[in-house]
C-alpha cells in the first residue's frame, strides 16, 4: 500500500490570507495615528505656533471675519471695520471664497460666548478634524484603487506626515486642510464611479467639496480631460460608423455630449459660478451699493490671482519668472515627499526665501518618478496621473499667487505626487515581497507619523515664547473689555505681534485704524494701542506688560 505525501500548506498564502482576515487593524492603526496629532498638537487655544509667520496670519484673519460673521452684516465675510469722517462705517471685506467652512467655523464656536482663546481652541480642533477626514478619505481612496488596506494605509500615513501637512494642519483658513479635504473626497467620489459607475454620488461630493473651496477644480480638470479624452478613443475605435465623414463627426460629437465626464464639468462650473455670483451680490449690498463690481475686492483679489491686470508681476518679475517659480513648486514637491521627522527644520518662517537646493532636486526626481511609474499601471491610471498632476493644475493658472513665498502652505496641494509615488512604490514591493512585507512597512510608517507629529509640536515651543504670547492675550483681554463699542487706532506693537490680524481678532466689532492710515482732524477717535510706553501719558492699562491702552487727544 503506497501513502500519498501529505500536502504542505502555501505558508505564504496562509499569512496572506490572516492578514487579509484582520481587515479592521489597519484602520485602527490609521486612527491611533490620526490621534497622535491631537494629543501632540502643542498649545491649543493660542495663534503663535513657534513665532509668527503665515500659520498665525492667516489663523487670526479667518477667526476675525469668523468672528464678524453675522446675518446683520448679510453675512459677510469681513477682518475689519474702519471709521469714515463723515461717521460712515468702512468694511474691509474677504469674500472671495465660499462660506462653508466659515460657518462651520461660525458653529463650532457659538458655544463659548466672549472666551476668545477657546474659541481658538474650538476652531483649531475642528481643522484637525478636517485633517483626520483628509487622511482618512486618501486612505479609503487607496484602498480601493490598490485592493490592499496596509498599502492605503501606509501611503497615506508618509504623505501626511510632511512638515507642511504638519504645521498647516490646524491652521484655521479654508485655503489650508479644509480645501484639501474637499479634493480628496471628490477624489474618492472619482475613484467610486470609476469602479462602480455611481455618478450622483461624485456630484454631490463636488458640491460639498466647492462650498469648501476652490481647490477641487484642480483635481476635477484632469480628471475630466482625461476622461473625454477616452471617450473620444472609444468612439473613434467602436466601428460602428465610418471612419470618416459627417457621420463620424456627428457620432463623436453626440458620445460626448452625452459623457458624463462633460456632465460633471458643467455642473461643477456652474456650481461655482453660482457661488461666485451670490458672492459678489452680498459684497456689492453689503458696501451700499456704492462700489462697481469691477472694484470689488473680491473681483479685483480674483484678477491679481490670475495675474489679469495685477499689479504683482512688476512688483514681484524676479519671483514670477518661470525658472524661480518652478524651483519653488518642486522645492514644495520635494518637501512634501519627505516625512518631517527626517527634514530639515525649513518651515515656511524660518527660511522665508530660501530655496535648499536638495529639496528641489527630490521634487524634480519624486515628480519625474510618479510618472514614469504610471506608464507601468494598468488599472486606474487615469486617476493616479489625476491626483499626482493636481498641484500643478492649481499652481500654474495661479501663479501670481502661489509663487509668493507666504502662500507656501500651497505645498499642502502636492500631496497627489506623494501619495501616487509611494502607493506606486508599494505596490510594487508587495509583487515583490509579498503583503508581509508592506504589513512592516506600515509599522513603520505609524511610527514615523506619530514622531513627526512629536517633533511638530516641539517646534519654536519655548518659555520664553510662550510668556510672553501669555502676557500678551492677557493685554489684549483687557484693552478688549476697556475699548467696547470704541474706535481705536494701533500705532506700534510687539515684533512678535507683527500680524497685526491677531489684533483685528481680540478687537473683533470695534472700528480701527492702523499704522499709517490717515486721522484726520474730523474722525471721531478715541483709544490708542501701542507697546510703548507713552512719557507723561497715564495709560489706562497701568499692570498691562506688553500692550498699553491711552486715550486719544
Amino acid at each position: 500500500m503506497t501513502h500519498s505525501p501529505m500536502k504542505t500548506p502555501n505558508t505564504s498564502t496562509h499569512r496572506n490570507a490572516s492578514l487579509q482576515g484582520r481587515a479592521w487593524l489597519p484602520p485602527a492603526l490609521l486612527l491611533l495615528a490620526i490621534a497622535s496629532v491631537f494629543l501632540f498638537g502643542g498649545d491649543r487655544g493660542y495663534f503663535y505656533k513657534g513665532t509668527s509667520g503665515i500659520h498665525d496670519h492667516l489663523s487670526a484673519k479667518n477667526m476675525a471675519m469668523v468672528e464678524n460673521l453675522s446675518i446683520d452684516q448679510h453675512f459677510l465675510t469681513f477682518f475689519r471695520q474702519s471709521p469714515d469722517t463723515d461717521g460712515k462705517t468702512i468694511y474691509h471685506p474677504y469674500t472671495r471664497f465660499p462660506i462653508g467652512s466659515y460657518a462651520l467655523i461660525k458653529m463650532a464656536i457659538l458655544p463659548f460666548g466672549d472666551n476668545l482663546s477657546a474659541k481658538i481652541y474650538a476652531a483649531q480642533i475642528l481643522m484637525l478634524l478636517f485633517f483626520a477626514a483628509a487622511v482618512v478619505m486618501a486612505y479609503l481612496a487607496l484602498f480601493r484603487i490598490t485592493s490592499s488596506r496596509w498599502i492605503a494605509l501606509t501611503a497615506a500615513l508618509l504623505a501626511f506626515s510632511s512638515p507642511f501637512c504638519l504645521y498647516y494642519g490646524d491652521m484655521i483658513a479654508n485655503e489650508g486642510i479644509v480645501d484639501l479635504f474637499g479634493m480628496l473626497l471628490v477624489f474618492h467620489g472619482m475613484t467610486v464611479f470609476e469602479q462602480e459607475g455611481r455618478f450622483r454620488q461624485l456630484l454631490f461630493k463636488t458640491c460639498i467639496a466647492l462650498l469648501l473651496g476652490w481647490h477641487v477644480y484642480a483635481m476635477l480638470l484632469p480628471f475630466i480631460v482625461f476622461g473625454l479624452i477616452r471617450e473620444l478613443t472609444k468612439t473613434r475605435l467602436d466601428g460602428s460608423v465610418p471612419p470618416l465623414g459627417l457621420r463620424q463627426l456627428k457620432h463623436t460629437a453626440l458620445s460626448l455630449l452625452r459623457s458624463r465626464y462633460l456632465t460633471l464639468g458643467v455642473a461643477a462650473l456652474l456650481f461655482g459660478i453660482s457661488m461666485l455670483t451670490l458672492g459678489f451680490t452680498n459684497e456689492y449690498f453689503a458696501l451700499n451699493r456704492e462700489t462697481p463690481l469691477t472694484e470689488l475686492p473680491s473681483f479685483t483679489s480674483m484678477l491679481n490671482r490670475t495675474g489679469v491686470g495685477s499689479d504683482l508681476t512688476e512688483a514681484y518679475a524676479n519671483i514670477l519668472s518661470w525658472s524661480v517659480f518652478l524651483e519653488r513648486q518642486f522645492h514644495r514637491v520635494g518637501a512634501m515627499f519627505l516625512p518631517y521627522v527626517f527634514s530639515p527644520p525649513f518651515v515656511d518662517h524660518d527660511h522665508r526665501e530660501a530655496m535648499l537646493r536638495s529639496f528641489v532636486i527630490l521634487g524634480i526626481a519624486v515628480s519625474a518618478a510618479s510618472l514614469i511609474g504610471l506608464l507601468f499601471v494598468r488599472r486606474y491610471t487615469m486617476l493616479l496621473a489625476s491626483l499626482a498632476i493636481s498641484g500643478f493644475c492649481w499652481a500654474l493658472p495661479m501663479r501670481h499667487t502661489t509663487a509668493l513665498a507666504y502662500h507656501h502652505f500651497e505645498a499642502l496641494f502636492y500631496i497627489g505626487v506623494a501619495l501616487t509615488l509611494f502607493s506606486l512604490v508599494l505596490l510594487y514591493l508587495r509583487r515583490l515581497t509579498g503583503e508581509r512585507f508592506v504589513t512592516a512597512l506600515s509599522v513603520a510608517a505609524l511610527l514615523i507619523f506619530a514622531f513627526s507629529a512629536l517633533r511638530m509640536s516641539q517646534l519654536n515651543n519655548s518659555n520664553q515664547i510662550a510668556e510672553l504670547r501669555e502676557a500678551a492675550i492677557a493685554d489684549l483681554e483687557v484693552i478688549r473689555n476697556t475699548t467696547d463699542g470704541k474706535t481705536v487706532l494701533i500705532n506700534s506693537l510687539p515684533r512678535f505681534l507683527s500680524r497685526v490680524q491677531i489684533i483685528y481678532y481680540y478687537l473683533s466689532g470695534r472700528p480701527i485704524l492702523y499704522g499709517a492710515e490717515i486721522v484726520s482732524p474730523e474722525l471721531s477717535l478715541d483709544f490708542i494701542v501701542t507697546n510703548a510706553r507713552a512719557d507723561g501719558l497715564a495709560s489706562l492699562t497701568p499692570q498691562n506688560r506688553i500692550i498699553f491702552l491711552y486715550e486719544w487727544n
